[in-house]
């Protein structure tokens, strides 16, 4: 059995954990019995927790709302468009996208995210493929605001005006869209 740990966990890691480091190259490493995954410090933790319980959600969100298999970009899209309002507002409207808007592109410890959605069983990564492909397991259980409801329909609508465009990939299984939302 491997576990694989994505190069932001490392790098992560490495930065908060007393002399530890991050080798080139290490992508997964051996499992036994005396393996342990440490996460963040408490103080680490509380900190970070309002946004990284946003995301959560949306990511809960998202899936549900497809219903299906997503690719990595999609769910990033998906994310970065539920997260920044004017960025939304603009492509709805199809007003000049300023660098500003793009600013959000990355969404910061998405993979620690999506690890903790993981190994709680509420989604599974298949990283089989040239991007990771999402898929949800449990449904999102926490009431939905009418502001997140109104966020979802307009990244519907954003999806598929891209569709139109040619950027949004949709088969029986898996929805991949190619977005250009992060600054050069």
């Amino acid at each position: 059995m491997k576990i694989n740990f994505s190069q932001e966990w490392l790098n992560w890691a490495a930065e908060n954990e007393d002399g530890c480091s991050v080798g080139a190259g290490v992508n997964a490493i051996e499992a036994s019995d005396s393996c342990q995954i440490r996460m963040p410090k408490e103080s680490q933790r509380k900190e970070a927790s309002p946004i990284f319980d946003r995301i959560r959600l949306c990511i809960r969100l998202l899936m549900a709302e497809w219903g299906k298999t997503v690719t990595r970009d999609a769910l990033d899209g998906g994310l970065i468009l539920m997260l920044n309002d004017s960025l939304r507002d603009a492509l709805l409207t199809g007003a000049e996208i300023s660098d500003e808007n793009r600013g959000l592109g990355v969404v910061k410890g998405l993979d620690f995210v999506l690890q903790e959605l993981e190994i709680a069983g509420t989604i599974h990564v298949d990283n089989e493929h040239m991007q990771q492909r999402i898929r949800l397991i449990k449904q999102c259980s926490d009431s939905v605001t009418d502001d997140d409801r109104k966020r979802l329909k307009e990244v519907r609508e954003v999806f598929e005006h891209q569709r139109e465009l040619g950027k949004v990939t949709e088969t029986e299984d898996c929805l991949d869209v190619k977005l250009d939302l992060v600054s050069a």
